[in-house]
């Protein structure tokens, strides 16, 4: 009950849109374990993180559509992943095939102000180290995955960490058809720097939960979430919320905070007035 007169209060206060959807992170169930904490991060650490996720997998979506329309489903069957780095003003999105033992250079394109150039075959023979780590990353981190489990898919993003030399590579519930906000069943994985070991696995949350889409007819609107594992919000916050155009509001550690795309903001003194 507090919290539903926290948001009225966080809506009146910082005139925030008045449609609102609320969830527990406990899924309501009485046999969800008991909460795991993460591993916490700053504030500014989250923003600029999940930020560059969502950069990430726009370009591979993008990318993605391309490779589409540009090879065949002959082909297309080939591909095990992507990887993403950046070039000059873009990013380069290289689709990687299967090989015999490693994986190969299949296909790239370079996304710039969001839209994909053209899909052309790798110029390189083989992948470099960095990039087969990278592979081994992601299939450690698949290979890994925990009990909670709130799509038969996962999408996946990867980047360095800026704070070690390991890798940091998310297994993200995706969005279903109905356009629903996936905001449970995302994983955290550090990986080593070969790619071959996990350092750490966090689940990001302790249950499954799909906000619904906002009505049609209502322009503004916003999602309130109960945060059980972390003190504050995480990086997919601040990824769905910049993905769904979706102000988010965060119950964590008897504190109150906004995300608002990129910007999060400790928002319980203005609630409580």
């Amino acid at each position: 009950m507090r919290f539903t007169v926290a948001l009225a209060a966080v809506a009146a206060t910082l005139a925030l849109p008045a449609f609102a959807q609320t969830a527990d992170a406990t899924g309501g169930g009485e046999d969800r374990p008991a909460p795991v904490p993460i591993e916490e991060w700053s504030l500014e650490k989250v923003s600029r993180i999940g930020a560059e996720m969502f950069r990430l997998d726009s370009a591979a979506w993008l990318a993605t559509d391309a490779l589409l329309e540009a090879v065949s489903q002959e082909e297309l069957r080939s591909v095990r992943g992507w990887l993403i780095e950046p070039v000059d003003d873009g990013l380069r999105v290289h689709f990687y095939r299967q090989g015999d033992p490693d994986p190969a250079p299949g296909w790239e394109s370079v996304v710039k102000a969001d839209r994909a150039g053209p899909v052309t075959l790798a110029a390189q023979s083989a992948l470099t180290t960095e990039e087969l780590a990278q592979t081994r990353a992601l299939a450690t981190a698949r290979a890994n995955i925990g009990d909670l489990r709130c799509s038969p898919n996962v999408n996946t993003v990867i980047m360095d960490d800026p704070d070690s030399d390991d890798w940091l590579v998310w297994l993200l519930t995706p969005m279903p058809d109905n356009g629903a906000v996936p905001i449970g069943g995302h994983y955290r994985f550090r990986i080593s720097s070969d790619g071959r070991t996990v350092l750490r696995r966090d689940q990001l949350s302790n249950a499954c939960f799909f906000a619904d889409a906002p009505p049609a007819d209502v322009q503004d609107s916003m999602l309130f979430y109960t945060q059980i594992v972390s003190k504050g919000p995480v990086e997919t916050h601040v990824f769905l919320s910049i993905q769904n155009q979706l102000p988010i509001i965060i119950a964590a550690n008897d504190r109150l905070f906004g995300v608002a795309g990129a910007e999060i903001a400790d928002i319980t003194e203005a609630a409580e007035k």
